[in-house]
């Protein structure tokens, strides 16, 4: 399920010609049609830091006397993945589609292997002998956006800022992450491709468009005082905050 953004959002921008209906899609198309204005810095986040946040903001256990860590990842078009890996060197990384848990599926790892299946919303993960561990995608969505840098837009929308590594293919992005006003987690992914060197925009407040930029070694947000000519970016939800 997609949602545009908060209400009090939508209408300090009247709808235009941007399109944002599916996740690959980006704007830069956009940026021609704008009337000249400068491009200003909102903040910077360092990757390093980020990709330190994403490590520790995972649910860290211990089964059959191995560590590991279990987190929540996106695909290009924002599907929910589950990520397992146990904290030793070499170790494999295990990642499944959200709605593939309740068929179940195992993680091989140099001490053995571990089981893993979803039923009524509970992750259980267990090592075949009497150790066990339940978790859920909401538990990991509340752990992720605890433990990630966060940015305020105009005083008025909270985001968590969180480092993705696609689940099949590694790619970098960056998932912005709130709470809204219904309890729900939204979120949008926006691939590094996509805004190497030019920005994305990610919301319109009062007139003014907020967007980021990758621009190693940081991650760059910014902003640009608009005549409102845009459809907002779409997000999707995830579960609701416990």
């Amino acid at each position: 399920m997609k949602n545009l953004l908060l209400p009090l959002l939508l209408a300090a921008a009247p709808a235009a010609a941007l399109d944002f209906d599916s996740p690959a899609r980006g704007n830069a198309a956009f940026a021609g049609a704008l009337r000249p204005a400068p491009v200003l810095e909102v903040a910077r986040l360092p990757l390093d830091g980020l990709w330190a946040e994403r490590l520790s903001s995972a649910k860290h256990f211990v089964l059959d006397g191995t560590a590991f860590l279990a987190r929540v990842s996106f695909d290009p078009e924002w599907n929910i993945w589950l990520g397992l890996k146990a904290e030793e060197a070499g170790a494999p990384d295990g990642a499944w589609k959200e709605d593939a848990l309740a068929a179940g599926a195992t993680y091989r790892y140099s001490g053995g292997t571990l089981s893993i299946k979803s039923e009524d919303g509970t992750i259980t993960i267990s090592d075949g002998k009497d150790g066990s561990l339940e978790t859920s995608i909401a538990e990991l969505f509340d752990l992720l956006y605890a433990g990630s840098s966060k940015l305020k837009f105009a005083d008025l929308v909270e985001y968590a800022v969180v480092r993705n590594s696609d689940p099949v293919s590694q790619a970098g992005g960056t998932v912005t992450l709130r709470i809204g006003s219904d309890g729900l987690y939204y979120y949008s992914l926006t691939s590094d491709v996509l805004v190497t060197g030019q920005p994305r925009w990610l919301l319109a407040i009062n007139g003014v468009l907020y967007g980021l930029k990758y621009a190693p070694p940081d991650l760059v947000f910014v902003s640009k005082e608009i005549e409102m000519k845009t459809d907002l970016p779409e997000e999707r939800t995830g579960p609701r905050r416990r």
